[in-house]
């Protein structure tokens, strides 16, 4: 604190910014740079995601713990700590919701907060393609747009959520889509096309809004392999998302993909898509094994600690997780930050565990 800095300094600098800025110490947003430079950094970059599930379990708790460790991304501190609502309850007492989306998706839930299964969808029959509504493109308001600017003073921006795969298994049956990709029909590809269009006007108001990164989400694998053949990946989807990631880079702006699941054998596919760094399902793969490969690709990577270990696991498990796994990305000299997201019934003990010892690595 500035208490403890020796006066010579305060003589000599004007405030605690320049103060840091002569020792070494750096801003978020030179932090999180840096990072995807694979350049060493005075800390390691970290990330919290808000997390309402996390927030719902473990309440103010959770939220002293986001206070104390302060991050690089979002400021997540003053989000609300979700109450479910008195009439989502069934007969049984048991939580039950329905609600029906902007894509004209209707969702049940029976977790509160933890994603739900399509009840309704609106392209099961496919004479309804020619008819079918699209929401209006996010990102495009004022309020957004001065949400991002006020957040670039001290933070790095990374906003969006391009969900292609999910999202057409959202709004048809996730098998049919599955067999229609399989046999390439007409329809699929013009679904496809349709949500290409609608997500490439999203990622023009994030530009317009001048974010520093774009956010990509889609699940491909199961705990052991792909959902998909990379054959399909590589014909079908992969163009698509060549289309939307090119206007992003064209714009000066990074690629951050997100996908569950074991896809070690996408990888090569992300590296010739460019995205500039991978938020992978850490339990899915040797992670000796992918920090070499992504290291190697100079693809930056979002170190996300849940599974088992968090739910079940001693606080000194979780300890020795995170030191592994940095060890083997080592995440002292760049290229991997650490991404905190509280997932369903983590142990708060193990919550804590993994606050301490990410912070004593930063």
């Amino acid at each position: 604190m500035i208490e403890a800095i020796d006066k010579k300094f305060l003589i000599k600098y004007n405030n605690y910014k320049e103060y840091e800025k002569k020792r070494g110490f750096m801003d978020s947003r030179e932090r999180v740079f840096k990072t995807f430079d694979f350049e060493k950094t005075d800390q390691i970059a970290l990330q919290y995601h808000p997390s309402p599930r996390g927030y719902f379990e473990h309440g103010e708790k959770l939220r002293k713990l986001f206070i104390k460790y302060k991050d690089d991304f979002d400021d997540v501190t003053h989000e609300e700590i979700p109450v479910i609502p008195s009439y989502a309850y069934d007969k049984n007492g048991d939580y039950y919701d329905e609600i029906e989306d902007e894509f004209g998706i209707l969702w049940q839930y029976r977790i509160f907060k933890i994603m739900g299964h399509p009840l309704k969808r609106p392209l099961d029959d496919l004479d309804h393609i020619n008819t079918y509504q699209f929401p209006k493109p996010k990102y495009g308001d004022d309020t957004f747009i001065k949400a991002v600017r006020e957040q670039k003073k001290t933070r790095f921006v990374l906003k969006g959520g391009v969900t292609l795969f999910e999202r057409m298994t959202a709004v048809r049956r996730f098998e049919d889509v599955l067999m229609d990709m399989y046999s390439d029909t007409i329809e699929i590809n013009r679904i496809a096309d349709l949500f290409t269009e609608f997500y490439l006007k999203e990622i023009d108001n994030l530009i317009k809004a001048d974010v520093d990164a774009v956010f990509f989400g889609d699940d491909f694998g199961t705990q052991k392999d792909l959902l998909i053949s990379p054959e399909i990946f590589r014909n079908f989807l992969k163009p698509r998302y060549k289309i939307m990631i090119d206007k992003v880079h064209q714009a000066g702006k990074k690629v951050h993909f997100h996908s569950c699941g074991a896809n070690l054998k996408l990888l090569d596919d992300m590296a010739d898509l460019k995205i500039d760094s991978y938020w992978p399902q850490l339990t899915a793969y040797d992670t000796r094994e992918l920090a070499k490969i992504l290291r190697d690709y100079k693809i930056a990577t979002s170190l996300h600690f849940r599974g088992q270990i968090m739910n079940f696991g001693t606080p000194d498990d979780v300890r020795r997780w995170v030191s592994t796994v940095s060890e083997h990305f080592d995440v002292k000299n760049g290229g991997s930050w650490f991404y905190i997201e509280i997932d369903d019934r983590f142990k708060f003990e193990n919550i804590e565990a993994l606050f301490e010892i990410i912070n004593e690595l930063r």
